[in-house]
């Protein structure tokens, strides 16, 4: 009741009103004119858990500067970084919920979060060892699919806007290079919460925890973290030196658009317009800004770090050893159907030559 009224409270502030005052007078005294309407501001605040130059970030700013201008500075997006505050735990789930209960208006929330919120229908996005090229990711935010797909957060009183494509995740390991399944048995590994995700970790051998980077170092001091799931754009916050392996693509990240359904409502028709167009103008954006992962993987060779392929066999024992996890997301008929759109989608997508490796060992 408590989140409901402070909603209903933040909902009446966006609403816009112009309040007109009309002076008295009889039918002897000319009437005066009335002002004219002044616009007011309306500033939606969006959150994310990153901070820092980070694709994310990157992502806010650029939306916002789309609606900004669209609405000649009359509707604001105001960026929240760390949103959350340090939340030790699920750090993507407490922006998520800030939204949800109206505590934020907006968020940019991987979607590999909303699984453990009740959302479903976005688990196909991280299903293991599927989109891996850049092309196919590109396809898998476009709103022919994404409408889809975005549409489960409905039943939690949020509104999709548009999926925002940042790049593909590996396996950054500290120490002997992750090639097999079995490298990984009875080993940690860092990985932000996803039910999804920590399912395929779990199937490997391995177990999932969403550590800080304070944790990580620590770990990696006593021998005890094995790898990261992470990206090329967020390696400099791992320990160092680490291997990645190259050709190993777990799954993307993609990020959701979302805003609290009530604040959408309670905005103009134009006003909602103006949002959902400058979601689209920054997905496109976001697809033509996709970075090269042949040229992060030089780049992060040329840091010091060590680029390893696994050989075809090796990633086959990958993808077999994923199948209990397709076996109990297909289990849900609606992620079955996503899951075989987003294999015809990266069944046609280009071939992606996998980068160059640095290290001369395990060439």
């Amino acid at each position: 009741m408590k989140k409901q009224s402070k909603l209903a409270a933040m909902v009446g502030a966006i609403a816009v009103s112009v309040a007109v005052t009309v002076a008295s007078c009889t039918f002897d005294e000319p009437r005066p004119p009335t002002p004219a309407p002044t616009p007011q501001t309306v500033t939606l605040r969006i959150g994310t858990n990153d901070d820092g130059d980070v694709p994310t970030r990157r992502q806010i700013e650029e939306y916002a500067r789309q609606v900004n201008a669209a609405s000649s500075g009359r509707l604001l997006v105001e960026p929240v970084y760390k949103a959350a505050g340090d939340v030790p735990r699920d750090w993507d789930q407490a922006v998520a919920r800030k939204v949800v209960s109206g505590d934020l208006e907006m968020g940019l929330i991987p979607a590999r979060a909303w699984d453990t919120e009740g959302v479903t229908s976005l688990r196909a996005l991280n299903a293991p060892f599927l989109v891996t090229s850049e092309a196919a990711m590109k396809a898998v935010a476009a709103p022919a699919i994404a409408t889809e797909m975005l549409a489960g957060l409905d039943a939690i009183g949020l509104s999709g806007l548009a999926l925002f494509p940042e790049g593909p995740r590996f396996l950054f390991s500290f120490g002997a290079p992750v090639l097999v399944p079995a490298d990984l048995k009875g080993a940690t590994v860092r990985s932000p919460r996803s039910a999804t995700s920590y399912a395929l970790f779990s199937t490997l051998g391995a177990t999932a925890d969403d550590l800080s980077s304070q944790q990580m170092t620590d770990l990696v001091a006593r021998g005890a973290l094995r790898a990261a799931e992470s990206s090329f754009a967020y390696e400099p916050t791992l320990p160092k030196p680490s291997t990645v392996t190259g050709n190993l693509v777990l799954f993307p990240k993609i990020n959701t658009l979302v805003i609290n359904a009530a604040v959408l409502a309670a905005l103009s028709a134009n006003q909602q317009r103006i949002l959902r167009e400058a979601a689209e103008i920054t997905r496109e954006w976001s697809v033509a800004l996709l970075p090269s992962t042949a040229n992060d993987a030089k780049q992060f060779c040329q840091g010091g770090g060590t680029v390893v392929l696994a050989s075809e066999a090796q990633l086959a024992g990958f993808r077999d050893a994923a199948a209990p996890v397709y076996a109990e997301l297909e289990k849900d008929p609606p992620t079955r159907a996503l899951i075989a759109k987003l294999r015809t989608i990266a069944a046609a997508a280009p071939a992606q030559a996998p980068p160059g490796a640095c290290d001369l060992e395990h060439q």
